[in-house]
């Protein structure tokens, strides 16, 4: 079986370093992949300013930890949560080594279910042979949490695999028979997905401007082709998948350059699209769309899920939402900006259906209930029912302010909410926008409607 490991998160708390002189966090990662058990064994490096103090590490309660060493000498530990407390007696540098292992089905099709949870939420997280799924870095991977220093992380994995990063690699090297990644990170959640190499159909690069977008797609000689009448339809035609792959390249660049166009510039030097197995997700991370064969199909593409991915790399990925669990500004605005760019390609009957789908959202054929705004500001993801509050009800409160408001104002307030490089994005600074554009009476009127 093919083993491959994803790091995926809806939570990238954007942590920048606020104070000069601060040394980064250093993070060497070595992992082994077996049949049954992750192996990882990781070093940490950081200088400690006071001592006395009790530091601690934010890292999954479940996970059994085979050696901890604290400058060379054992270390002494309590476990609280999903926190690991300890104390150091020293100034200077701090180099902290562990030893743990991740347990993994060996069945084909049987799994080991773990969770971990936070004050806010529980977490499932899936272990099988062919995949291992996990949502934050901070979880997973110890973080020694200061709020300020940067993290300088390698990861050391067989020369079978390659690792895609939230933050672009800044080197790649071969040693002793094994790859090791470097990246440079400001983000204590920063994730990662690692990857049997050769699982991959030959990549398709396009060179667009000064960046190389690379399309990484699993070989597939049956492909989920549409949904209709809520029955699958597979093909197995050559021609038909290699058109389907063709569609979603073009969608994707067509969505990229109308977000460069309507809202800002990027600049990327590499920009990879992965498709994987797991758990019907898309997701953004930086540096690289992740995007599940479910969704690699026609009808996921004409209802715009590879755009909205594409929207969170200007949309989303600093915003409020993924450190409190409120998804307005991260999922609700973001998915209004991606009907945008459905409307410049689908036409304006096309964009008002689905606004009117959304409104009009059936649950088991029975209508969902009307929300107030109030209810999708502070929607939080785990919820009943909360993806139909954050993904339409939403999107159509953001529908209602467009219609006051008009179309060149509304992306005008994004843009300016949203474009601040590496901000912590908050409601807050959404409001103080609508109030600076003079539009803040319109948004009042939205606490006054149910949709």
């Amino acid at each position: 079986m093919f083993l491959s490991v994803i790091i995926l998160t809806f939570n990238h708390i954007s942590l920048q370093a606020q104070k000069s002189g601060i040394e980064p966090l250093k993070y060497n990662i070595n992992i082994e992949l077996n049949d049954s058990t992750l192996w990882v064994n990781i070093s940490i490096k950081a200088i400690k300013a006071e001592t006395g103090q009790k530091d601690f590490l934010l890292f999954n309660r479940y996970i059994q930890i085979k050696e901890a060493d604290l400058n060379d000498a054992p270390l002494k530990y309590s476990r609280s949560n999903d926190t690991l407390y300890f104390e150091s007696s020293q100034k200077g540098e701090m180099t902290l080594l562990m030893q743990y292992e991740i347990p993994c089905s060996t069945m084909e099709y049987s799994n080991i279910v773990a969770s971990y949870s936070d004050s806010t939420f529980t977490y499932p997280v899936l272990f099988d042979t062919s995949q291992i799924f996990c949502e934050r870095f901070n979880k997973w991977y110890p973080v020694l949490y200061d709020n300020f220093s940067d993290y300088q992380v390698t990861i050391t994995v067989p020369k079978t695999h390659s690792v895609f990063a939230y933050y672009p690699e800044i080197g790649c090297k071969d040693i002793a028979g094994k790859y090791v990644y470097s990246f440079n990170c400001f983000d204590e959640d920063f994730p990662f997905f690692i990857t049997q190499a050769n699982i991959f159909q030959p990549k398709k690069v396009i060179q667009y401007n000064t960046t190389n977008y690379e399309f990484c797609f699993l070989p597939r000689n049956r492909r989920l082709l549409a949904i209709v009448d809520n029955k699958p339809v597979f093909t197995s035609d050559s021609k038909q998948i290699d058109s389907l792959l063709d569609v979603s390249i073009n969608r994707s660049m067509a969505a990229i350059e109308w977000y460069n166009a309507n809202l800002w510039q990027k600049e990327f030097k590499t920009l990879c699209f992965v498709e994987t197995g797991i758990l019907g997700l898309g997701a953004c991370l930086g540096s690289f769309i992740l995007m599940d064969r479910i969704l690699m199909n026609m009808e996921a593409i004409e209802n715009y899920a590879l755009s909205h991915e594409i929207s969170h790399i200007w949309l989303g990925i600093h915003t409020e939402y993924l450190a409190k669990g409120k998804f307005f500004m991260g999922e609700s605005i973001p998915e209004y900006v991606n009907l945008l760019f459905y409307e410049s390609w689908a036409g304006t009957d096309a964009f008002e259906k689905a606004i009117q789908d959304k409104i009009n959202l059936k649950l088991f054929d029975v209508p969902f209930y009307t929300v107030t705004f109030e209810q999708v500001l502070n929607q939080k993801k785990g919820d009943p029912q909360a993806d139909e509050i954050i993904y339409n009800k939403g999107v159509a409160f953001v529908h209602e302010f467009r219609k006051q408001i008009g179309k060149e104002k509304l992306l005008k307030i994004i843009r300016e909410t949203y474009s601040v490089p590496n901000h912590f994005v908050t409601l807050n600074d959404f409001e103080n926008n609508i109030k600076a554009n003079d539009c803040w009476n319109e948004y009042l009127k939205l606490f006054e409607i149910e949709l």
